[in-house]
């Protein structure tokens, strides 16, 4: 049975530098939270987060399964910052 062709999720430049060599790393992504006002300006880190990393500025960007747990944990981190965790 013939296999799928699949897209790459790559991205083809660093939207910083411009930068076209970009290396896969797993690695702890911070995170900024906005909203809601009660945690602004408050920062997480999501560890063993799956990454695109400029070569030349070093600019972290999330594949999207990356992205998908960053969401998911910054989510579940208003919920505890807030107390609506049961």
């Amino acid at each position: 049975m013939p296999r799928a062709a699949s897209t790459s999720t790559t991205p083809d430049r660093c939207p910083i530098c411009a930068g076209t060599r970009l290396v896969r790393r797993i690695t702890t992504y911070p995170v900024v939270l906005t909203a809601p006002a009660s945690v602004r300006g408050k920062q997480i880190h999501v560890h063993r987060v799956a990454l695109h990393q400029c070569a030349a500025c070093g600019h972290l960007m999330p594949t999207r399964a990356g992205q998908a747990k960053v969401d998911r944990f910054v989510a579940r981190s208003i919920e505890l910052f807030l107390g609506q965790w049961p």
